[in-house]
Parts: C-alpha cells; structure tokens; sequence
C-alpha cells in the first residue's frame, strides 16, 4: 500500500518571513499534532503499518510522522527523510517512489502542496468521479490522505497500477 499523506497544519512562519529556512522550521500547531495523531488512529484502524517513511526535509512533515504515532510492527520501519520531497513537483515525487527496493510493501510519503495534491489526483485518475472519492476535487488539506493498493513493482508505478483505496481530508 503507498500512502500519500500532507503534513498537519502548522504554525506561521515567524514575522512573515517566506524564504526557505524560515519555511523548513515551522513545527506542527497543537490541532495539527492532534489532527495528525487522529490519521495514525485511522490508518491503524485499516490495519496500515509502514515499512518505509519518507519525509520531507521540513519540520512538519517529520513532526506530522511522529504524531502518527506507533505502529505495531516488528521491525521498526525505515526512515528516510527525502530532500526531494519538498518543493520539486508531482514527476519527483513520482520518480522518488519508483527508486523505491521491493522490500518494501507499505510506504508513507509526508509532503506538500501542492506537488502532492497532483500526484494523488495523477494516481487517482478517474477514481475521483466516485461519491466516496470525489471529495478530493475540492482539494487536499493539511492533515489529508490518500492510500492507494499497487499492482506491481514501485518502479512501474502509473496511474493505471494504482487503485485508489481510502480518503481522508479534513
């Protein structure tokens, strides 16, 4: 299973500073750990437990991870914070996951606007004109997730070998 998963919401940069030192800072809002700790319960739930964490070099995406909390697998899964993950566009992304070794079967991407929002409606495809789905037409918010079920190896990895399987948006 591969889900794509936006960090949670957090703070402002401080004093409106918008370069990017300042934007690779900023920790997680107090809602945003509990949105994101709420998503691990959820993935939990549905019985998701990674074997590969790829994060992005900002501080809320790997403060998003921690806030997942646990997942009950042995052993721990690797993580890997993935500077291409930040700012690169939807073909990076896609490109980053398709270098992914098939020893992994269950992989957690934490990232960004709006590079991941593209590549989760480029996997989706038409899957989004379903009810249960179509929610992410009207966007992926902060704390959202999409996981998709993969037939074939990460480095075949289309639209048309993902099957969009669950949404949360919140």
């Amino acid at each position: 299973m591969l889900v794509l998963m936006r960090h949670a919401e957090a703070f402002h940069a401080p004093h409106g500073d918008l370069g990017r030192a300042s934007d690779l800072s900023r920790p997680l809002t107090p809602s945003g750990r509990r949105r994101a700790g709420q998503r691990g319960t959820q993935l939990r739930e549905i019985g998701f437990h990674p074997d590969l964490v790829l994060v992005s070099p900002a501080i809320r995406s790997s403060e998003t991870y921690t806030a997942l909390g646990p997942f009950p697998a042995a052993p721990a899964p690797t993580v890997v914070q993935e500077a291409g993950l930040y700012e690169s566009g939807p073909d990076t992304l896609l490109d980053i996951i398709r270098l992914t070794p098939d020893i992994f079967n269950n992989i957690i991407v934490i990232g960004h606007n709006p590079d991941l929002y593209h590549l989760v409606l480029d996997l989706a495809g038409r899957a989004i004109d379903d009810p249960d789905k179509s929610i992410l037409s009207r966007g992926f918010p902060t704390a959202s997730l999409a996981c998709f079920r993969i037939d074939g190896p990460w480095h075949e990895l289309t639209a048309r070998r993902a099957v969009l399987s669950l949404v949360l948006c919140a």
